[in-house]
């Protein structure tokens, strides 16, 4: 069952057909009803700042959860997240789930990640792009969170030399750009983009993914003379005709994953070629042609565009690794085998990353020792 049905149960807005859905759910078990009864105790009590359907929806919209067995679990570690801003977690090790809610964290030693980035343009000069700050060039403007590139310009200047401009997106940032065909880009922490200032005509829109992490939502083809829109990383291209999708290529990964929310997109590293539908995610394995294909939640994928952290049965250094890019932290992995414990949990990125740590020390698998900018597992 959606969700969504849950919060429209809440609201009373269900359809006649809604209402059978959720009537079989709920008589299914006692457990779907004390969860049901958790979740509108604290819907019904949560800060009106947090637009719960909204949260919830941009996240889950893109594709439909499939029913599993973890569902439960699932859907709990995501309504923590929306209603009380990420302070749910528990830990793979145990027979059943740990929940907890640890009291709140009020230190800020280390920062929360923000809106920020550097602006390489093709003469070779550095913007500084930030929150509060402006800046207009000759082809875009940007109010310190967003760049809009201009509409690419017509006849007489069609045939000039491309020219390039790179946004660089420090550790603790995070950016969104409009390209000049209307694509929207959403940058995470740690991530570069090299693109043209405006796209040739009737040639394929190519852009690069330097390194880090991408969200793609591309202009259609039908709008650009059919031309296709082709992301290059490292090792692999994607052709796109106009779609959804998103790409992790960090430097220190040892795959390239490419997820399709909407659409149709064909990975190509060298002569081997994989066309995905949505809902599936291609994994490149740095250094060889393999592509492996598998179906993956897409909204634990993407959610980080939308303020979370989404984790399912990640080991602790996958989880301190994505960490450590959003606060600009340095982790220390004292305890290695504490390394390989996996958690599942969502988590709000607008807390204080003390916070996190806390609902984490509180399965008691782990200790964390936390100095300046530095964290150490212990």
């Amino acid at each position: 069952m959606e969700f969504k049905l849950i919060l429209k149960k809440i609201n009373k807005t269900l359809t006649e057909e809604e209402t059978l859905i959720f009537d079989a759910w709920f008589s299914e078990s006692e457990t779907h009803r004390e969860y049901f009864y958790k979740v509108q105790e604290h819907y019904l009590t949560a800060p009106d700042t947090v637009d719960i359907q909204k949260g919830w929806g941009e996240v889950s919209s893109k594709i439909a959860p499939k029913s599993n067995k973890a569902g439960y679990w699932k859907y709990a570690a995501a309504i923590a997240a929306v209603l009380l801003l990420g302070i749910f977690v528990f830990v793979q090790k145990p027979e059943h789930p740990v929940e907890v809610t640890p009291e709140v964290v009020e230190t800020n030693a280390i920062e929360i990640g923000t809106d920020k980035a550097t602006l390489t343009l093709e003469d070779g000069s550095h913007i500084v792009l930030e929150k509060g700050a402006s800046f207009k060039g000759e082809n875009l403007t940007s109010n310190g969170e967003h760049i809009v590139y201009n509409t690419t310009p017509k006849s007489a200047e069609v045939d000039k030399p491309v020219a390039y401009n790179v946004l660089t997106i420090p550790r603790g940032g995070q950016f969104f750009i409009t390209l000049s065909d209307g694509t929207k880009v959403w940058l995470n922490s740690d991530s570069q983009l090299r693109y043209p200032v405006t796209f040739a005509s009737n040639k394929p829109r190519h852009v690069e993914l330097v390194y880090g992490e991408a969200y793609f939502d591309v202009s259609p083809s039908l709008e650009h003379n059919n031309t296709h829109f082709i992301v290059n990383t490292h090792e692999q291209d994607i052709d796109v005709l106009g779609t959804e999708f998103n790409v992790k290529a960090y430097r220190e990964d040892p795959v390239i994953a490419t997820t399709l929310v909407e659409g149709k997109v064909l990975v190509t590293s060298a002569d081997v070629s994989e066309q995905l539908v949505p809902g599936q995610q291609s994994r490149l394995h740095i250094g060889t042609d393999q592509i492996d294909i598998s179906e993956v939640n897409v909204s634990d994928v993407i959610s980080w565009k939308d303020g979370f952290f989404s984790f399912k049965d990640k080991p602790l250094k996958e989880i301190m690794l994505v960490l450590s890019r959003w606060y600009d932290i340095e982790v220390f992995m004292e305890n290695e085998a504490a390394g390989d414990i996996k958690f599942n949990g969502v988590f709000n990125k607008k807390q204080h990353i003390e916070n996190i740590l806390k609902i984490i020390e509180n399965t008691h698998e782990v200790k964390f020792e936390t100095k300046g900018k530095t964290v150490k597992v212990k």
